[in-house]
């Protein structure tokens, strides 16, 4: 990188505070050649920037060359890492805030959350979830659900909420996405949420109509196949959707707004990663 870059790319880290960051919440858990804890050194919280470019920006974007994915949101937010111990390099990474730390949320640029909010907090926020492309297996998925578990415990989260991205920027993919998962029960209407203005995707009223009457057999394949495998995960503990995908013109992907009540995590996912769930 030039030296004209590097400064201002200094410049613009200190003026997004990275240089004073701190954890809110400090966890650390050794699993096998891993390890899931929080990032607690502005020199952890730039290697995880530096993966996050890699997976948002060169892999979704093609945008070549190196670099680092941050915003106004990174100094508020806590942020999980997983360390591979042998060479000491941030291969996953989830930044999370909790509304008793700070009000303020990324998602809400996306959707519209007041009725979402009116239910019993606090609230966690997900966000910015990405894995190495070398380490994108079950276990290391399974170790940032371990890590979101134990800090909702710490922090005491009822409700756990955000954006998860597919790769997807057409009209059409929405929806059949969007109609997969409402036949499979898996969108919800009591949080009243929607796509704000900005991030409402073009053309999707009507591929909705078009897929209102069902899908078929070869559809329902396609949509299965669309769907990445850390959504899966996040349904499978007992989340929904809370309303139609928003389209991030900016990142060029669709991003569905999921949301996850400690009460309703399946049990058998609650015993494994030791969450204390709410009975109902």
């Amino acid at each position: 990188m030039a030296l004209v870059d590097q400064l201002k790319q200094s410049t613009q880290l200190r003026w997004n505070r990275v240089h004073k960051f701190k954890a809110k919440i400090c966890l650390n858990i050794q699993v096998g050649g891993y390890i899931i804890k929080t990032a607690e050194s502005p020199q952890e919280l730039i290697e995880s920037f530096r993966l996050r470019h890699e997976v948002f920006n060169q892999e979704f974007r093609g945008i070549a060359g190196q670099g680092l994915d941050y915003d106004k949101f990174d100094y508020h937010f806590d942020h999980l890492i997983i360390v591979h111990r042998e060479t000491k390099k941030i291969i996953g990474t989830y930044r999370v805030n909790c509304s008793k730390f700070s009000k303020e949320s990324y998602t809400a640029l996306e959707f519209e959350l007041q009725d979402l909010f009116k239910h019993e907090g606090p609230f966690l926020e997900l966000g910015r979830a990405c894995i190495h492309k070398d380490y994108r297996k079950g276990s290391i998925i399974s170790l940032l659900w371990r890590g979101i578990a134990e800090y909702m415990n710490l922090s005491g989260a009822n409700i756990l909420f955000g954006c998860s991205s597919l790769k997807i920027n057409n009209a059409r993919e929405a929806a059949l996405i969007f109609k997969h998962l409402r036949d499979q029960s898996l969108v919800s209407e009591k949080y009243a949420c929607r796509p704000t203005k900005a991030f409402t995707m073009p053309d999707l009223k009507s591929w909705n109509s078009y897929f209102a009457k069902g899908l078929n057999l070869e559809q329902k394949n396609e949509a299965e196949e669309l769907l990445p495998s850390l959504l899966r995960s996040y349904l499978k503990l007992g989340a929904v959707v809370a309303c139609e995908p928003a389209f991030d013109e900016d990142f060029d992907c669709i991003d569905l707004l999921t949301v996850l009540r400690k009460e309703d995590l399946s049990q058998s996912l609650a015993d494994r990663f030791q969450v204390a769930r709410v009975n109902k």
